[in-house]
């Protein structure tokens, strides 16, 4: 997330980066819903490309 933030360079970012831990234990990174989801890893660089992981959610969906 923090390359993520840093890379958009948006105005109301700036306390984001100043303040990472205050605003990183804001999230509740292990929360998932009750129901039947996908989990799609978003960062950068991740082992699998977003674009891959799109087409195994319509694998998956659309069998």
């Amino acid at each position: 997330m923090h390359e993520y933030i840093s890379f958009r360079s948006a105005a109301g970012d700036s306390w984001k980066l100043q303040n990472r831990d205050t605003y990183a234990a804001g999230f509740e990174l292990e929360l998932r819903p009750v129901v039947p989801h996908l989990v799609v890893d978003n960062r950068l660089g991740a082992a699998i490309s977003r674009a891959d992981q799109v087409r195994q959610v319509f694998g998956t969906v659309f069998q």
